[in-house]
Protein backbone atom coordinates (compact mmCIF):
# COMPACT_ATOMS: atom_id res chain seq x y z
CA UNK A 1 0.00 0.00 0.00
CA UNK A 2 1.40 3.41 -1.28
CA UNK A 3 1.74 6.83 1.19
CA UNK A 4 -0.69 8.27 -0.64
CA UNK A 5 -3.27 5.46 0.21
CA UNK A 6 -2.45 5.14 3.45
CA UNK A 7 -2.51 8.81 3.98
CA UNK A 8 -6.31 9.24 2.43
CA UNK A 9 -7.32 6.30 3.95
CA UNK A 10 -6.28 7.66 7.74
CA UNK A 11 -7.62 11.05 6.54
CA UNK A 12 -10.80 9.62 5.52
CA UNK A 13 -10.73 7.45 8.72
CA UNK A 14 -9.94 9.92 11.26
CA UNK A 15 -12.72 12.30 10.09
CA UNK A 16 -15.14 9.60 10.25
CA UNK A 17 -14.12 9.24 14.12
CA UNK A 18 -13.96 12.74 14.75
CA UNK A 19 -17.65 13.36 13.06
CA UNK A 20 -18.91 10.04 14.85
CA UNK A 21 -17.95 11.37 18.45
CA UNK A 22 -19.19 15.22 17.27
CA UNK A 23 -22.74 14.03 16.34
CA UNK A 24 -22.87 11.12 19.60
CA UNK A 25 -22.02 14.72 21.73
CA UNK A 26 -24.46 16.48 19.87
CA UNK A 27 -27.09 13.97 20.34
CA UNK A 28 -26.23 14.07 23.83
CA UNK A 29 -26.23 17.63 24.48
CA UNK A 30 -29.76 17.98 22.78
CA UNK A 31 -31.20 15.56 24.91
CA UNK A 32 -30.03 17.61 28.01
CA UNK A 33 -31.61 20.48 26.02
CA UNK A 34 -28.19 22.30 25.48
CA UNK A 35 -26.78 22.09 22.32
CA UNK A 36 -23.26 22.22 21.71
CA UNK A 37 -22.49 22.28 25.60
CA UNK A 38 -19.86 19.54 24.93
CA UNK A 39 -17.13 21.36 22.84
CA UNK A 40 -18.30 25.00 24.31
CA UNK A 41 -17.14 23.22 27.70
CA UNK A 42 -14.12 20.96 27.06
CA UNK A 43 -13.13 24.27 24.56
CA UNK A 44 -13.17 26.44 27.65
CA UNK A 45 -11.28 24.15 29.92
CA UNK A 46 -8.40 23.44 27.15
CA UNK A 47 -8.77 27.44 25.44
CA UNK A 48 -9.56 29.29 28.80
CA UNK A 49 -8.79 27.42 31.69
CA UNK A 50 -12.36 27.08 32.75
CA UNK A 51 -13.12 24.80 36.06
CA UNK A 52 -16.33 25.84 36.98
CA UNK A 53 -19.05 24.43 34.34
CA UNK A 54 -21.86 26.56 35.77
CA UNK A 55 -19.92 29.80 34.60
CA UNK A 56 -19.79 28.21 31.07
CA UNK A 57 -21.09 30.43 28.13
CA UNK A 58 -21.46 28.46 25.19
CA UNK A 59 -20.02 30.48 22.01
CA UNK A 60 -19.20 29.54 18.37
CA UNK A 61 -15.97 30.52 18.72
CA UNK A 62 -15.21 28.17 21.85
CA UNK A 63 -16.78 25.31 19.77
CA UNK A 64 -15.27 25.92 16.44
CA UNK A 65 -11.86 26.09 18.60
CA UNK A 66 -12.52 22.99 20.31
CA UNK A 67 -13.44 21.73 16.92
CA UNK A 68 -10.14 21.92 15.25
CA UNK A 69 -8.18 20.53 17.84
CA UNK A 70 -10.66 17.35 18.31
CA UNK A 71 -10.38 16.87 14.37
CA UNK A 72 -6.85 17.33 14.45
CA UNK A 73 -6.11 14.60 17.13
CA UNK A 74 -8.63 12.05 15.06
CA UNK A 75 -6.91 12.90 12.05
CA UNK A 76 -3.52 11.87 13.54
CA UNK A 77 -5.22 8.44 15.32
CA UNK A 78 -6.17 8.14 12.00
CA UNK A 79 -3.60 8.27 10.13
CA UNK A 80 -1.60 5.97 12.67
CA UNK A 81 -4.39 3.50 12.13
CA UNK A 82 -4.15 3.61 8.74
CA UNK A 83 -0.31 3.23 8.80
CA UNK A 84 -0.75 0.26 11.08
CA UNK A 85 -3.84 -1.91 9.37
CA UNK A 86 -0.83 -1.32 5.77
CA UNK A 87 1.93 -2.94 8.34
CA UNK A 88 -1.11 -5.55 9.21
CA UNK A 89 -1.54 -6.43 5.49
CA UNK A 90 2.23 -7.31 5.29
CA UNK A 91 2.69 -8.65 8.63
CA UNK A 92 -0.20 -10.15 10.14
CA UNK A 93 0.73 -10.02 13.78
CA UNK A 94 0.61 -6.27 13.79
CA UNK A 95 -3.09 -6.91 14.04
CA UNK A 96 -2.48 -6.96 17.77
CA UNK A 97 -0.75 -3.54 17.85
CA UNK A 98 -4.05 -1.65 16.34
CA UNK A 99 -5.86 -3.29 18.99
CA UNK A 100 -3.49 -1.76 21.69
CA UNK A 101 -3.47 1.84 19.50
CA UNK A 102 -7.31 2.06 20.24
CA UNK A 103 -6.88 1.00 23.84
CA UNK A 104 -4.33 3.62 24.09
CA UNK A 105 -6.85 6.21 22.73
CA UNK A 106 -9.35 5.14 25.09
CA UNK A 107 -6.96 6.14 27.55
CA UNK A 108 -5.55 9.19 26.69
CA UNK A 109 -8.45 10.39 26.42
CA UNK A 110 -9.27 9.82 29.67
CA UNK A 111 -5.82 11.32 30.69
CA UNK A 112 -6.33 14.28 28.93
CA UNK A 113 -9.93 15.14 30.75
CA UNK A 114 -7.93 14.37 33.87
CA UNK A 115 -5.39 16.68 32.67
CA UNK A 116 -7.79 19.73 31.85
CA UNK A 117 -9.45 19.20 35.62
CA UNK A 118 -11.19 15.90 36.98
CA UNK A 119 -14.89 17.90 37.40
CA UNK A 120 -14.66 17.33 33.81
CA UNK A 121 -15.66 13.75 34.95
CA UNK A 122 -18.66 14.93 37.11
CA UNK A 123 -20.14 17.24 34.34
CA UNK A 124 -19.25 15.04 31.37
CA UNK A 125 -20.55 11.45 32.11
CA UNK A 126 -17.84 8.63 31.70
CA UNK A 127 -20.61 6.28 29.96
CA UNK A 128 -21.36 9.08 27.40
CA UNK A 129 -17.23 9.23 27.16
CA UNK A 130 -16.92 5.90 26.50
CA UNK A 131 -20.15 5.48 24.22
CA UNK A 132 -18.88 7.80 22.04
CA UNK A 133 -15.39 6.88 21.30
CA UNK A 134 -17.17 2.84 21.07
CA UNK A 135 -18.80 3.77 18.29
CA UNK A 136 -16.29 6.09 16.86
CA UNK A 137 -13.72 2.90 17.13
CA UNK A 138 -16.37 0.90 15.68
CA UNK A 139 -17.02 3.01 12.39
CA UNK A 140 -13.07 3.37 12.35
CA UNK A 141 -12.53 -0.51 12.65
CA UNK A 142 -15.55 -1.00 10.19
CA UNK A 143 -13.96 1.05 7.28
CA UNK A 144 -10.44 -0.54 7.79
CA UNK A 145 -11.56 -4.10 8.14
CA UNK A 146 -13.62 -3.19 4.71
CA UNK A 147 -10.96 -2.07 2.94
CA UNK A 148 -7.96 -4.08 4.31
CA UNK A 149 -8.36 -8.52 3.72
CA UNK A 150 -7.84 -10.37 6.80
CA UNK A 151 -10.54 -12.00 8.51
CA UNK A 152 -11.90 -11.62 12.49
CA UNK A 153 -10.23 -15.05 13.27
CA UNK A 154 -7.08 -13.49 12.32
CA UNK A 155 -7.47 -10.43 14.50
CA UNK A 156 -8.43 -12.43 17.50
CA UNK A 157 -5.60 -14.79 17.02
CA UNK A 158 -2.89 -12.43 16.56
CA UNK A 159 -1.57 -13.15 19.62
CA UNK A 160 -0.95 -17.04 18.79
CA UNK A 161 2.37 -17.58 17.57
CA UNK A 162 1.35 -20.80 16.01
CA UNK A 163 -1.98 -19.59 14.37
CA UNK A 164 0.07 -16.38 12.86
CA UNK A 165 3.08 -18.60 12.08
CA UNK A 166 3.27 -19.28 8.06
CA UNK A 167 3.14 -22.95 7.88
CA UNK A 168 6.51 -25.32 7.48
Amino acid sequence: MGREKILSEGIFVGLAGAATVAVWFLLYDLATATPFRTPALLGAALFEGLRDPASLVITPALVLKYTAVHGLAFLVFGLAAAGLFALTDRDRPFIFGVFMLFCCFEVAVFLAMMILGSWLLDTLQPWAILGGNLVAALVMLGILFRDHHFSLHEALASGDVEATAPPS
